[in-house]
């Protein structure tokens, strides 16, 4: 084999070994177990110098024949999906509250303006039915992010500009002090959750000399996910005082 081909296997086994990750990752695989899978995979692709697409087949067929330990089915949703669904609307009634309450206006709401700023809420909410699809294929996570983006653009142009032609007008302070309670209690719930040993679920090598521990980059960017929502919110809060 000359280096060229070699090349090509070690480049076509990389992507193999990606695509085997995102499959398991998607079975709620425990992250020890991934990495035993990695390892035994690697060592036998050693000894038989073929590629993983010859020695295993597809990865995605290979993950199915596998029987490996694995959380519950759709733990994720109750631990992670419901929980920035809750934020995602508390995120957008703070939204809509905060405009009105820095001009010292009531908060109008009509029906079309309701439904679109649900639509994000209702999409998320049923993502358990597409997850998998969706990264599996990037455009069709690139148009579920525009539908939402768009839903929220077009909340704003729909939004009644006097009570007569509202559906409903209200004091929208209570709004906005208890959408921005929800978003820092559910902040920090994420923050204490994931600070906890072992919650990372590290996808861990048995072959190597010490375990590999997440950098402090990991663990920032964790950080700020957890409290993306209140730092939106904030942002927003800031713009709505200037623009008032």
């Amino acid at each position: 084999m000359n280096a060229t081909d070699r090349q090509l296997i070690e480049k076509s086994d990389k992507k193999w070994f990606d695509e085997l990750v995102l499959e398991l990752r998607l079975r709620q695989v425990h992250g020890s177990a991934i990495g035993d899978t990695l390892a035994s995979a690697r060592e036998l692709l050693g000894d038989t110098g073929q590629s993983a697409e010859e020695t295993f087949g597809p990865a995605r067929d290979y993950a199915a024949q596998l029987e490996l330990p694995a959380e519950p089915q759709h733990t994720w949703i109750r631990t992670a999906l419901w929980p920035s669904l809750v934020s995602l609307l508390a995120f957008l009634l703070f939204t809509q509250a905060v405009t009105a309450w820095a001009q010292s206006e009531p908060l109008l709401v009509s029906p079309a303006q309701l439904a679109l700023i649900t639509t994000p809420v209702v999409l998320v909410a049923f993502l358990p039915l597409y997850l998998a699809a969706a990264i599996r294929r990037v455009w069709l996570l690139i148009l579920l992010v525009l539908i939402c983006a768009l839903s929220g653009f077009f909340s704003g142009i729909v939004a009644p500009t006097n009570e007569a032609d509202a559906w409903l007008a209200i004091d929208p302070l209570p709004w906005l002090i208890g959408s921005a309670v929800v978003m820092v209690a559910l902040a920090i719930v994420n923050t204490v959750r994931s600070t906890r040993v072992g919650s990372a679920d590290e996808i861990t090598d048995p072959l190597a000399e010490a375990p590999t521990g997440t950098g402090w980059g990991s663990k920032l960017f964790a950080q700020v996910t957890n409290w993306l929502f209140p730092l939106f919110a904030l942002g927003m809060l800031g713009l709505a005082l200037l623009l008032g």
